[in-house]
């Protein structure tokens, strides 16, 4: 999803994705979620990768 540094979906989609479901988010907010994601992400690959079998 990440290429060249980049995010595959920007905060402004993330806003929209929101306000779709009612939701109002700032950008800001949208930022910490994608950061939030991306960590949550890597913590599951992680472990993927680590489990034996």
């Amino acid at each position: 999803m990440e290429q060249n540094g980049k995010s595959g979906i920007s905060p402004q989609k993330v806003v929209h994705l929101y306000k779709q479901e009612g939701l109002e988010i700032t950008t800001e907010q949208a930022v910490l979620i994608l950061d939030f994601l991306k960590r949550m992400v890597k913590i599951a690959v992680d472990q993927v990768i680590k489990e034996p079998g």
